[in-house]
């Protein structure tokens, strides 16, 4: 979520006229020409001024007593809460809903806050998935929390055991406190109890009435499942046949056979066709396909185009499918072998409350990882 046109105005009057206004009396850098929306602006004097601008919160009630009457009273109201209310701090950015993106804290005490993204998505601003760590400013905005716009996401990357931990701090915090929506005292959204779902009538598949196919035994699919599986793969091998490689098509049917296993399947519904467009992509993005240094490379908008969908439409069933089956960059079990030993993701693990490249610990630890199922192998023996 994002916001409205007239409030998205409204933030970079607010924002141009405040970094300009404390750049001229501070003289953090030389002049540059005072920002508009709308028109193009450099983000470089942005960066420096912030650096500086938010480890000196006195400096907004400065610039309100100089601007005059540059500004009404409610856009006056919005800057001053800025200077009250500002919160600078390094999060974790746990998930991404409907409404908000989720920010939690990573101190003693652990706060959640719901953050709106301004002109874009949260998540369109970062180049990895979630959970990551990041600083940022949050910045209370009418009845949103919001950030000044820039997100510095640390190139950490967090083990199954971290991920696992934060996980357990993010429901104790939202058990407490719920999720902040607003600062400055505002109360948080209350923690609703989860409605069980309610049964729905499954669609009849017809059961596979051949023997099986010598290449699906090891497969373990459910009979009922066969005909689905076989109608999907077929595409998917026709993609990856015209765009891709032997080891994206394998991978793409690993995934394919586990959607079938899961009970009930929730490929049970839907056309075929979305199916195998949501697995190669959510494999793909996985994979950073996405990527113009990486090969093979193959953007979104093409892989929709073979398909027949819009952008979006992939975008969500590809999603739909990372969610569905747990993918992200720590899996190693979605990760072509090709790119293993490159992807540090997998490798960092909790190694007493500490992260640790587990590739560069003792090897009585690297097993000790591979036992557990942590890593996909033990570094050690491809020295």
């Amino acid at each position: 979520m994002y916001l409205i046109q007239e409030d998205i105005e409204l933030f970079f009057k607010l924002w141009c006229g405040l970094v300009y206004g404390v750049n001229e009396k501070h003289k953090i850098i030389p002049h540059f020409e005072k920002p508009v929306y709308g028109k193009s602006m450099p983000r470089e004097p942005f960066i420096e001024v912030r650096k500086t601008l938010w480890d000196n919160l006195q400096w907004i009630e400065e610039f309100l007593c100089d601007s005059g009457g540059e500004f009404t009273e409610i856009e006056r109201d919005i800057l001053a809460s800025w200077g009250k209310y500002a919160i600078k701090n390094t999060f974790v950015i746990l998930k991404h809903l409907a409404k908000y993106s989720v920010f939690m804290t990573m101190d003693a005490d652990t706060k959640l806050y719901g953050v709106v993204g301004i002109s874009n998505p949260i998540q369109d601003m970062l180049f990895s998935d979630v959970p990551l760590v990041t600083d940022a400013v949050l910045l209370p905005f009418k009845d949103h929390i919001i950030t000044d716009g820039f997100l510095e996401q640390h190139r950490v990357l967090l083990g199954k055991g971290i991920r696992d931990s934060l996980g357990e701090s993010y429901r104790k915090a939202k058990e407490k406190s719920g999720i902040l929506l607003q600062l400055g005292g505002a109360p948080a959204t209350p923690v609703a109890p989860r409605k069980p779902k309610e049964k729905e009538d499954k669609p009849v598949i017809p059961v596979y009435a051949g023997d099986m196919p010598p290449e699906l035994k090891d497969l373990r699919l459910p009979k009922t499942m066969i005909p689905r599986y076989l109608e999907i793969s077929e595409i998917i091998t026709s993609f990856c046949s015209d765009m891709l490689d032997e080891e994206y098509k394998e991978l793409c049917l690993y995934t394919l056979a586990k959607l079938c296993r899961k009970r009930p399947s929730p490929l049970e519904s839907g056309r075929a066709n979305t199916w195998a467009c949501g697995i190669i992509y959510a494999i793909g993005s996985n994979n950073f396909l996405f990527d113009r240094s990486q090969k093979p490379y193959v953007p979104p908008a093409e892989i929709a185009a073979w398909f027949g969908l819009s952008k979006s439409t992939a975008g969500n069933k590809g999603a739909e499918v990372k969610n569905i089956l747990n993918i992200n960059y720590f899996s190693a079990e979605y990760c072509l072998k090709s790119k293993l030993a490159d992807n540090s993701a997998i490798w960092f693990l909790s190694v007493n409350g500490w992260m640790t490249d587990i590739r560069r610990a003792p090897r009585e630890l690297q097993e000790a990882a591979f036992a557990k199922g942590l890593i996909p192998y033990i570094p050690a023996d491809m020295e």
